[in-house]
């Protein structure tokens, strides 16, 4: 008798192993992959040979089932069985991952959250970022539970997943903190400035590359404080927010459900930052920042839930502030659905006054700021609910 599914989808451990990192080592165990349809994956493509599993899954793109092909063999499914056991479900190892990260203010010092995550200036011997359109560079520490076995090829993408939510919740929070740019390095024209000689132009590359990671002796405390001291880059050290620990701890303590949104919530707030040169895109995306977290109920309207949201965790202190709370939701469906579009990105050379661009230009900045609000005492509210509830 052959390998049934229910045994195969016992033995492969689907709803107990990590969904994402079962794929990964079935990839590297068994070879290639092909998408049958939108539901379904075999191992190996049929263009390798006959298929030995196909994986089911659901509408949210998640493993749920499996069935076994005529090529899987009680030897083959031992040996996956084993570094499944090995790599996915055994006890996990503390391990560090290191990244650049960027400010928009020179850093000089650390900062640390429990035994979790630390901030660190870059130690002497690192380049230089000669440029102005740059930000500063600091390293990023994060410890996340790593497979017992130290060669297995898990350790690296589950540290890099464990890294990017830490340090999209960073970055969503303190304002001063900056993502650095996917995908492969940019070339840009910058300005450096050398001295006290005229800047002059230059085609360099945009990236940093550290070449010094080491410690470098006993480093001042990075200031925490509230005190406002705007976000243009300048010689002023880069200080955090009081609310930074407390918000991280809130995500630390989430539900699967929650910590989900909130990551979505800080994916949209980058995407903002990323389309920065169309203001039109940047405010779609901020506000949808906070509809990833705004749930209706019963036959209320997504506006009237999106602006009780608002009123709940960034409440107005003026009627002109009330005013553009209310206008949020209506500018970004206008914008999506193609009635406006703002000045700035009609005037393609951006030079011309217009006091329309200037008015648009507010309103996306307070959009930004509404949202950031909205979103960081809600993930306050969201870790005390899942604190509270033990």
């Amino acid at each position: 008798m052959g390998i049934t599914n229910d045994e195969l989808k016992s033995r492969l451990h689907i709803g107990t192993a990590d969904p994402d990192e079962l794929l990964e080592l079935l990839l590297h165990l068994v070879g290639d992959c092909q998408s049958l349809d939108e539901r379904r994956l075999v191992f190996p493509a049929p263009s390798s040979g006959p298929a030995q599993i196909t994986l089911g899954f659901n509408v949210g793109g998640r493993v749920t089932d499996a069935t076994a092909g005529e090529a899987l063999t009680e030897e083959i499914l031992a040996e996956i069985e084993v570094q499944i056991r090995r790599q996915l479900l055994a006890p996990p190892q503390p391990r560090v991952v290191r990244k650049i990260l960027y400010s928009t203010q020179p850093v000089r010092g650390y900062w640390r959250f429990k035994d979790v995550l630390t901030l660190r200036s870059l130690p002497e011997g690192n380049p230089e970022v000669p440029w102005l359109s740059d930000t500063h560079p600091l390293i990023f520490e994060c410890v996340y539970p790593g497979t017992g076995d130290s060669d297995s090829i898990l350790n690296f993408s589950r540290g890099e997943r464990i890294a990017g939510a830490w340090m999209s919740v960073l970055a969503l929070v303190a304002a001063h903190l900056v993502l650095p740019e996917p995908g492969p390095p940019r070339m840009m024209w910058a300005t450096p400035m050398l001295g006290r000689s005229a800047p002059t132009s230059e085609w360099v590359r945009a990236g940093y590359e550290a070449q010094v990671w080491d410690e470098q002796g006993i480093l001042d405390e990075i200031a925490v404080t509230d005190e406002h001291t705007g976000f243009a880059r300048c010689e002023s050290p880069l200080h955090l927010p009081t609310y930074l620990a407390p918000c991280l701890q809130a995500f630390d303590a989430l539900g699967d459900t929650d910590r989900r949104s909130a990551l979505h919530a800080a994916h949209w707030f980058r995407h903002a930052v990323k389309v920065g040169q169309s203001a039109s895109a940047a405010y779609t995306a901020v506000v949808q920042s906070v509809e990833v977290l705004v749930k209706s109920h019963g036959g209320e309207s997504t506006s009237k839930t999106f602006r009780d949201f608002i009123d709940r965790y960034a409440p107005a202190t003026d009627e002109t502030m009330a005013k553009r709370h209310r206008d949020l939701y209506r500018i970004r469906s206008l914008i999506s659905h193609g009635e406006r579009l703002f000045v700035s990105d009609r005037d393609v050379l951006g030079m011309m006054p217009n006091p329309q661009r200037w008015h648009e230009e507010d309103l996306l900045a307070h959009a930004t700021a509404v949202c950031r609000t909205a979103i960081i005492n809600w993930l306050l509210a969201a870790g005390a609910r899942t604190q509270a509830a033990g």
